[in-house]
């Protein structure tokens, strides 16, 4: 079967609740490195501190994949051999940290913006049995500027909120979405008013 778009239903909106959202601490983000548990996801990885270099790697391999994809006669085929493929990159890029598609490029913008990516999924759009319901982010805020998340959110039309145990989360109605706020992300790269370029400059 061929890949197709799907549409979750989902309602789109750029809210944070800013007293809802749960700090890392340094130690505790260094032990779930160690453990690989954080926040209900048993295989968590530390992805902080990443910059737009990375972002627009990660980019690339992604929308090579899903070109792959969207290609492919038997997409569930084809996802099964990428995934024999990316398990065999040295890089962690083109493997795409093990990041799920659709969702793998939308995690490191986030790093790069301060945030702590903790976990997503793609909700199977690209292949796979995935148990979330549409594609997502979930992140502890870490230095990111909220102002800053919603006006990346806004401008790519994803949506954002405050999501359960102090995390903060993007989200989709659509497979490309998440694709589209780290391709805005890296094109804005440019503070909102008032915001200092610093902000951005990671």
């Amino acid at each position: 079967m061929r890949w197709r778009a799907h549409h979750y239903p989902v309602t789109i909106g750029q809210v944070l609740d800013v007293d809802r959202l749960a700090q890392l601490s340094e130690f505790a983000a260094n032990e779930a490195d160690e453990s690989g548990y954080l926040a209900g996801n048993q295989m968590y990885q530390d992805l902080r501190g990443y910059g737009w270099a990375d972002v627009a790697a990660a980019l690339e391999v992604e929308r090579r994949f899903i070109a792959q994809l969207e290609a492919a006669e038997d997409v569930e085929a084809e996802a099964a051999e990428i995934e024999d493929e990316r398990l065999d990159c040295f890089e962690p890029v083109d493997g795409l940290w093990g990041l799920d598609i659709g969702v793998a490029s939308a995690t490191i913008a986030l790093s790069a913006l301060g945030g702590i990516p903790v976990g997503s999924c793609n909700a199977g759009g690209f292949g796979g049995q995935h148990q979330a319901a549409y594609p997502y982010v979930a992140f502890f805020m870490g230095q990111a500027v909220p102002e800053l998340l919603i006006s990346v959110a806004r401008a790519a039309n994803v949506g954002l909120r405050s999501a359960e145990g102090g995390l903060a989360q993007i989200f989709g109605t659509g497979d490309l979405d998440l694709l589209r706020f780290a391709e805005t992300a890296l094109k804005l790269r440019e503070p909102p008013h008032g915001l200092s370029p610093s902000s951005f400059d990671r």
